[in-house]
């Protein structure tokens, strides 16, 4: 991997993949979560991709990133077209009305779905002092009320200080990159960087009720600050595969075994939300476990991790399955563009993947331990979806210690 800035402060990574088709990508550094008018960054981004073919939206919170592919003969008019989405984007009437009509239709369309509003008032619990429910006709009204002048004022965020460009494929021609960039992105106004509010994240609990059908929790840390990366992409392989065995099987007191016991839990255990501001979150559903049911489990894992170093063969599975996972991370174009992007905008340098993947091999299980107390110290997010008897915000505290 290869970077350099240009003189208006755009940077520009070069970046060689296994893919054969080269991946041009260009990352803002302003997104949903620190846009100034609700919604009008998802408004912007959709009259951008109403003028161009063959190119992806990815929503990174703090970020938003703008990805085509191409063939190496075409880079020079890919590069070109990218930059022109950047510099001179059509903000006319018509667009932005069928932009509007979009999202509209598609926000009433996930409005009833449990899982998006569930993740939509993580997000807000998360990242916010305010502990309200997503309110769609809210977000629908502002959407419909912006114009042309109102975008204007927000693509004028989009400047070189805030951009990362990267071209990533197999033998990627690094002077022609560099050639190209200069022409085509060269001249965007540098403009002042966008800068994200450290405390951002806060924490705390929400309840959306339930019609009885299904359950949910979701729980959450923040973990943008943790050092020892390794050690946490190790611990988080470790306690997923922990959660898949302990939801599906039941301690017998009479034999002192555990035996199977299929469930239709759900779980998932991600970094997710937000470039800028990410959470280690926590995801069960299930239609035949209690909500109690699925906080006891999850604590008792978590605690574990704290409380009790691994054995050297679970040690050994999961430094497997983290290695796999980044391994699998930095082998897709996209996901390694929008990562490299987001630790450039971050924290001013791209760690070395080689190395970070290297290192997973001596993470010892003293230090999985250390990184779970160090996560699972940070304040609790907490959103349930539920219509039964629980237990408290504070209750869940303790019980994760």
């Amino acid at each position: 991997m290869e970077k350099f800035k240009l003189n208006n402060g755009a940077t520009i990574v070069i970046a060689e993949c296994s893919s054969k088709e080269l991946s041009v990508s260009v990352t803002v550094n302003v997104g949903h979560v620190n846009e100034p008018k609700l919604g009008i960054a998802a408004l912007y981004e959709n009259v951008l991709m109403k003028q161009v073919s063959r190119v992806q939206t990815v929503y990174g919170g703090t970020v938003t990133s703008f990805f085509t592919g191409c063939e190496k003969e075409e880079l020079e008019m890919t590069m070109s077209k990218m930059a022109n989405l950047i510099k001179a984007p059509h903000l006319g009437s018509d667009l932005i009305q069928a932009a509007a009509f979009d999202i509209v239709e598609h926000t009433r369309d996930l409005a009833p779905l449990v899982k998006r509003q569930m993740k939509l008032l993580y997000k807000h619990t998360a990242f916010g002092k305010k502990r309200v429910l997503w309110d769609a006709e809210s977000y629908i009204n502002a959407i419909e009320s912006y114009g042309a002048p109102d975008l204007k004022e927000f693509a004028d965020k989009y400047t070189g200080k805030n951009l990362v460009v990267v071209v990533a494929g197999g033998h990627v021609g690094k002077d022609e990159v560099k050639t190209l960039a200069e022409k085509y992105f060269g001249d965007i106004p540098a403009g002042e960087r966008q800068r994200v509010q450290k405390s951002i994240y806060t924490g705390g609990y929400n309840l959306i009720p339930s019609d009885g059908s299904y359950r949910q929790i979701l729980l959450g840390w923040d973990v943008t600050e943790i050092k020892g990366s390794s050690s946490a992409n190790v611990m988080m392989s470790m306690l997923s595969k922990r959660l898949e065995r302990s939801f599906n099987e039941v301690y017998d007191p009479v034999r002192n075994v555990k035996i199977p016991r299929p469930t239709d839990a759900q779980i998932e255990v991600k970094i997710a939300g937000y470039y800028g501001r990410r959470t280690l979150r926590i995801s069960v559903t299930s239609s035949q476990l209690s909500t109690n049911e699925m906080l006891d489990i999850v604590c008792q894992n978590v605690s574990r991790l704290q409380n009790t170093e691994a054995s050297e063969r679970r040690m050994e599975t999961s430094k497997q399955w983290a290695m796999s996972e980044k391994l699998w991370l930095f082998s897709q174009p996209q996901p390694a563009a929008v990562e490299t992007a987001w630790q450039l905008f971050g924290k001013g340098e791209m760690y070395d993947i080689n190395d970070r993947i290297n290192y997973i091999w001596n993470v010892s299980a003293h230090e999985v331990k250390i990184i779970s107390r160090e996560i699972f110290a940070a304040p609790l997010t907490m959103v349930l979806y539920t219509n039964e008897p629980h237990y408290s915000y504070k209750e869940v505290q303790e019980k994760l210690k």
